[in-house]
């Protein structure tokens, strides 16, 4: 019964600790600036500077907030993060422009990737993209000229190159074509880009013609 009793007291002793160490200076300071005792134990435990926390106060960041260490959220450093704060941007603004840079930066990397593909594979994403005529007849042109190719590679035991006159402009065909998709897609009042497209083919012709000289 007696150790039941130490323990009792060193509990509640280790509880009311804060409120015991805390002077009435500091019950004043927290106070005037604001904060819950709760915060200002934070920063005592802390042991924040009182310039860090007025600089934190005059840019509306809450003490409670600052400990959750926001910054790692939207991935950027704690200079960055209050530096933002400071010149007028909130909590939710600085998340939603972080998402949207991310999800801008995640298109433009799978845009490149998918023109990408659009060279190397020939009338792959237009058939994708319901367009039957044109995805139809590039895959025609890719599988004939490499079918030509390997047969005369093959047949003749020597690099027969004449067999990819037509896959090289072909490739640059569809890729030319498919980035001017994506590009129309993202500026949809670009009537260029409608243009462009009808010469596409002529443009990988005649870049290409040149290596075969």
């Amino acid at each position: 019964m007696k150790s039941f009793s130490i323990n009792t007291t060193i509990i509640m002793c280790c509880l009311l600790y804060p409120l015991m160490a805390m002077t009435p200076a500091d019950k004043d300071e927290y106070e005037r600036l604001g904060l819950s005792q709760i915060e200002w134990e934070m920063i005592q435990k802390a042991k924040m500077p009182k310039s860090k926390v007025y600089e934190l106060l005059k840019c509306g960041i809450s003490i409670t907030e600052y400990f959750t260490s926001p910054w790692l959220e939207v991935r950027m450093s704690e200079d960055e993060w209050v530096g933002r704060r400071k010149a007028g941007e909130s909590s939710i603004d600085i998340k939603t422009k972080e998402r949207h840079r991310e999800e801008e930066a995640h298109k433009v990397s799978h845009d490149q990737w998918m023109t990408l593909q659009g060279f190397f594979l020939p009338g792959l994403h237009q058939l994708i993209r319901k367009e039957p005529v044109r995805g139809f007849f590039m895959s025609g042109i890719a599988v004939v000229s490499l079918g030509f190719f390997t047969y005369r590679t093959i047949t003749t035991k020597t690099f027969q190159p004449m067999g990819l006159f037509f896959l090289v402009p072909d490739m640059l065909w569809s890729g030319v074509d498919f980035g001017i998709q994506i590009q129309k897609e993202q500026n949809p009042d670009a009537s260029r880009f409608t243009q462009a497209r009808h010469v596409s083919a002529s443009v990988a012709l005649y870049v290409t013609v040149p290596l075969y000289r």
